[in-house]
């Protein structure tokens, strides 16, 4: 993981007004960053939900999306979420394989644009054992279960989950 790595930030309605690097992002008052957030989801409707490895910086060994990662400087949405689809999980995915689930705008501490995509395999992918340690298979009720018995998470990750229970 590069803490140095240069991102976009953007005002409230997601237009850029600057940037700055990855380790300095701390002032709430600068602007808001970035994600491209990703769920692969099985046929049975299953979503696959790897363990954060227990030396992240942000959520250690907690549950996370199948991909999350910020957006950098200059991409999309998109392009962000094939490049750290290639280092999480070592797929090479193509944007016609990928659909919008919905743009979340920040919400509290919760200082991010995220754009949630959903990409349809029954296969676990071969992810990068430095980000995950293990995966599960459940469906988004079982996974609201976990979140909402403490099991330990992303922030984003209930509000997403719960609107994947109610929505999708």
């Amino acid at each position: 993981m590069d803490d140095d790595e240069l991102l976009d930030l953007v005002d409230s309605n997601d237009h850029v007004v600057g940037s700055v690097m990855r380790s300095v992002t701390s002032n709430p008052h600068e602007g808001y960053l970035r994600a491209s957030e990703l769920f692969i989801q099985n046929d049975k409707g299953q979503l696959w939900i790897p363990r954060r490895h227990p030396a992240k910086r942000i959520a250690p060994s907690g549950l996370d999306y199948s991909m999350g990662g910020h957006v950098g400087h200059g991409e999309t949405y998109m392009e962000a979420l094939i490049r750290e689809t290639k280092e999480e999980l070592n797929l090479e995915l193509k944007p016609d394989r990928l659909s919008l689930i919905k743009k979340f705008g920040p919400t509290g501490e919760l200082r991010y644009f995220r754009s949630v995509y959903l990409y349809k395999s029954n296969q676990a992918p071969n992810y990068n054992p430095d980000d995950f340690t293990e995966f599960y298979w459940l469906t988004p009720q079982e996974l609201m279960h976990k979140l909402e018995a403490g099991e330990p998470a992303k922030l984003s990750l209930l509000e997403t989950a719960q609107y994947l229970v109610d929505g999708l």
